[in-house]
């Protein structure tokens, strides 16, 4: 594994530089990473963290507050091109994998510690089995379990913003989505 670090942005002229680069990549979400968007969104932001290999910026994300002690860790997570192709490739036996290995623990215990109940979460149902071996690979003491339900983690107007949750607490106060299971 590398040897990384995770650094807090304090100041947003440091997160609109990182973001500048962000919005021009070939992230699949790289609208997210907007500018002007980030400035609105700054304030709503507990903390901001990035991850660093020496004084290369690997990956970054934040603690966003959505009100009634409820936050969203590693939202507007974005990781480097080189590194998330590491990360996706299956042939690598050590990947590096920032939001597991890094920003969901720290930013979870760093939730935890202040009172907060925690979630992540992962857009569209068939991405489902995705953030459940996610939430398989953190360790338990973290409490994540997958909601059986889709959320609105934004304007609903949106579908991108129903989302796979997987959370602290088995009640989150978002606005839930049925989801039919499976007969077989």
């Amino acid at each position: 594994m590398e040897n990384c670090v995770i650094q807090e942005i304090t100041y947003i002229d440091e997160l609109i530089e990182l973001c500048e680069k962000a919005s021009k990549s070939n992230h699949p979400n790289a609208v997210n990473y907007d500018v002007e968007k980030m400035k609105k969104r700054w304030n709503r932001y507990l903390i901001f963290t990035k991850l660093m290999i020496g004084d290369e910026v690997v990956s970054f994300s934040g603690v966003y507050d959505y009100g009634n002690n409820l936050v969203r860790v590693v939202d507007r997570l974005y990781t480097e091109q080189k590194y998330r192709q590491n990360y996706m490739t299956k042939s690598i036996s050590n990947p590096l994998k920032p939001a597991i290995q890094y920003f969901i623990p720290y930013q979870t215990q760093w939730a935890i510690d202040r009172g907060y109940d925690c979630f992540f979460s992962i857009q569209e149902f068939k991405k489902r089995n995705s953030i459940v071996r996610l939430t398989k690979q953190l360790h338990p003491s973290l409490g994540y379990r997958v909601l059986p339900d889709m959320y609105e983690t934004c304007n609903p107007v949106n579908p991108k913003c129903i989302q796979n949750i997987s959370a602290t607490s088995d009640n989150i106060p978002l606005t839930k989505h049925l989801v039919q299971q499976n007969k077989r």
